[in-house]
């Protein structure tokens, strides 16, 4: 899969406006399923490996990632208003996922798999990927809004600061001025306590831990996924 930089994803054109659905207060099952399966035909276009139709209940929130925040510390704690501990209580977050049926789940297919290892030089081939998964998460909730599923929210991987900003400065957010991606960034699935290696085993794609001590070479897959909470 071709690396791309997140400017202009396959499938999309800016200069052309998206529909805009008369928001209904009752969506058949059948216009559901079908808006669903156009989104998940969607993510692909855009560059996804792999998108998948699955119940929102399946998206589990377990404390034990939040845990993962800070123990060990990840580098990206504290520094962006998505990550804790300013993300919202996973009690709030719980509550509001329930309210959802339906998601898609989808993962980017990273290229070489070494590019997601901490070994990498500056990280820059993993911030590129969690670019681009950010970017189509955001293309599929706004695809999403249009077709009047207006309480639709997308979530991504990795840290915003570091996928659309330098991860080595500061937050823009946190010094009081206002985020020069506000409409593009999303957080990142793990901030909202998204036990996403389970989630991504329950639909039965193949995962695989990549961290410090392992051999990079050595793991046979490496993906980048995101969600799209639906209805």
């Amino acid at each position: 899969m071709e690396e791309h930089d997140g400017s202009r994803l396959p499938g999309t054109d800016d200069r052309v406006g998206g529909p805009a659905r008369r928001i209904s207060l009752a969506v058949s099952d059948d216009v559901l399923q079908e808006d669903l399966e156009a989104l998940r035909k969607k993510a692909i276009e855009m560059g996804a490996g792999m998108a998948e139709i699955v119940p929102a209940s399946w998206v589990e929130v377990d404390e034990r990632v939040r845990l993962k925040c800070f123990v060990p510390m990840c580098g990206y704690y504290g520094r962006n208003p998505y990550c804790p501990p300013r993300a919202p209580e996973l009690s709030f977050i719980r509550s509001a996922f329930s309210r959802y049926r339906r998601a898609i789940l989808l993962a980017l297919e990273v290229v070489p798999p070494t590019a997601f290892s901490v070994r990498s030089p500056g990280q820059k081939a993993a911030h590129s990927w969690a670019r681009r998964n950010m970017e189509i998460v955001g293309r599929l909730e706004t695809m999403a809004l249009g077709n009047g599923y207006y309480l639709a929210a997308a979530f991504s991987q990795l840290s915003c600061l570091a996928s659309l900003c330098d991860p080595d400065t500061r937050c823009q957010v946190l010094q009081g001025r206002r985020c020069a991606h506000a409409l593009r960034s999303r957080p990142s699935l793990e901030s909202m306590g998204v036990d996403v290696f389970r989630l991504v085993a329950r639909v039965g794609w193949d995962i695989y831990p990549i961290y410090r001590s392992v051999d990079p070479g050595a793991v046979r897959r490496a993906l980048s996924v995101g969600l799209l909470l639906v209805c």
